[in-house]
């Protein structure tokens, strides 16, 4: 018996990319990267400033957004030639992809709308884990919480057999369950 050949496409692989807009132009770019049928995120933040009786909402990175993107099929270049898009992020020899694990953190912290709540629900004695930074991965007890996400937190991390108070940044933590 004779063997059939078979012709295999590879499967592409969808990355994450970043991807730099225009000033203000997120929405946008997130809109026509979706009309070309790739996954978009856009990561927002709902945030009162000071003397100002509504909260505003607007994008978490002010110009970026992140895309799933496939090599292979051309998008790199597709999505670089599109209105209001001025770069994907990377290296000197080109877009570099994102680990899905920042992106799935990041999605965690969304509600449905991409809204992102940044220490919400954290209190005094909770336990957080440091997600950013050489402290990455430690394990501690929120100290203060933020008021705001703009603000810094302070956490008690076990350094050197004793408790120490650290300063971070709020997006630098997150909540873990006992």
């Amino acid at each position: 018996m004779a063997a059939e050949a078979v012709s295999v496409e590879p499967v592409s692989t969808l990355s994450w990319y970043v991807v730099q807009s225009a000033p203000r132009k997120e929405g946008l770019v997130g809109s026509r990267i979706r009309e070309l049928g790739r996954e978009v995120f856009l990561p927002t933040l709902s945030e009162r400033r000071p003397g100002h009786r509504r909260s505003t909402v607007g994008p978490l990175f002010p110009g970026y957004l992140f895309a799933r993107l496939a090599r292979e099929q051309g998008d790199l270049a597709t999505i670089r030639w599109t209105h209001g898009v001025r770069r994907l992020l990377g290296d000197g020899l080109g877009p570099q992809a994102v680990t899905d694990t920042l992106v799935d953190n990041l999605r965690g912290r969304a509600d449905r709308t991409g809204r992102v709540r940044l220490g919400a629900g954290l209190k005094r004695g909770d336990r957080v884990r440091v997600l950013d930074g050489p402290l990455a991965g430690m394990i501690g007890l929120l100290d203060r919480p933020a008021a705001s996400p703009v603000e810094r937190v302070c956490v008690l991390l076990e350094v050197f057999q004793r408790l120490t108070r650290v300063e971070l940044p709020a997006h630098a933590i997150c909540g873990v369950r006992s």
